[in-house]
Parts: structure tokens; sequence; C-alpha cells
């Protein structure tokens, strides 16, 4: 789970991991972190969900809606990867060659102010040694007219090697099929693509 929740209203607002620390939970790109966890490990043959879907659930609703209304979304993903957040996003990013999914919840348009290819950068200079945008997945369920804008998030999800995967935030009952169905598929053939290169 990565949250950005920046503190002003403007352009400016983005205070990045360089600059220091703010020291906000979830803020500059360090993972947001509920229970003493800043991201829930396991393992895909693992029969009991339970504890993730309680993780999560109890983690979105900590994280809420606070903060500025200017979200940040494509930089948090960016900074998430940066070498100054090593040591508190330490062992959310795998292995060199495990596929990453870059997946964004939002009803705001995205206000990052760099450019989306700095944000790319960050993330594909991560997984370089698989492959970089072949490794990299991106989804999102967002508000649709992203897709009939030129707006930064909407760069930014299409910067990687494949399309996005994305559904209508206010569309709840498809979240079920963006999020397990198509995604699903599209991750197990990534996977297999991976590990052939």
């Amino acid at each position: 789970m990565r949250v950005d929740r920046e503190r002003s209203g403007d352009r400016s607002a983005l205070c990045p991991p360089t600059d220091g620390d703010t020291g906000t939970n979830g803020e500059q790109g360090r993972l947001f972190e509920h229970a003493r966890l800043a991201y829930f490990e396991a393992n895909t043959s693992d029969a009991d969900r339970a504890p993730l879907t309680e993780w999560f659930s109890a983690a979105a609703v900590a994280a809420g809606e606070d903060g500025c209304s200017f979200e940040m979304a494509s930089a948090a993903a960016g900074y998430s990867a940066h070498p100054a957040n090593a040591a508190t996003n330490g062992g959310f990013f795998r292995d060199d060659d495990t596929v990453l999914l870059v997946f964004v919840l939002s009803d705001e348009p995205d206000k990052s102010p760099e450019d989306v290819l700095a944000y790319h950068d960050m993330l594909t200079a991560r997984k370089s040694s698989c492959g970089g945008d072949a490794c990299i997945l991106a989804s999102a369920i967002v508000d649709p007219c992203i897709e009939e804008v030129d707006n930064t998030l909407w760069r930014f999800l299409n910067a990687f090697g494949e399309a996005p995967i994305t559904g209508d935030i206010d569309a709840t009952a498809s979240y079920g099929a963006v999020v397990g169905d198509a995604l699903a598929r599209i991750i197990e053939q990534t996977c297999n693509e991976v590990v052939l290169m």
C-alpha cells in the first residue's frame, strides 16, 4: 500500500524525500505503516487470506481521506523506489526477477508536479535487472475522465510496457473484475514472460 498525503494546497506541496523527512506516516513515497507493518507479506499458495483482508481493510480505513485534495499518486509511486526511502521501504521491492504492480485508487486528479518520466525512471531503475518496463504493470480504479484528457496519472500509468487495466471508482460492483479477474490474468502472463527472459 502506497499512500502519499501532501500537506498544503498548491503544486509546491511536494516535499521529496531528498529534502528530509517530514515525519508524516505515508508521505514522501514512504509506505503507510499500519499495525507496525508498512506492507503485508503473503504467499499466493496461502489458503487463509483472512489476515491479509483484515490488515488491508483496517489500513485503508486508518489512511483515511485526510490531507490535501492535491493528490500526487505518480510522485508517491515513483518516490517509493527512490534510494532516499530505502530504509523505510526496505523489503517491499521483492526479488529482482519479480513483477511489480503499481496500483492507484483515487477519485482526484493527480497533481504530481514533475514530469511523469521522472517517476517512471525511479521505478524502472529498481526493476532494471529483470527488464525495467517488462517487469512493471500498472492498474487503477479512478475517475474514468482521466482517459479522456492529457492527465498526469493517465500518462504515468501508460508509461510502462503493458496498457493499464483500469476501472471506474464509482462502479464499485466492477472492482472485483478489475482487481481479481483481469489483473490476475495479466500478472500471471507477465510473470511467465519474466521467467522466460
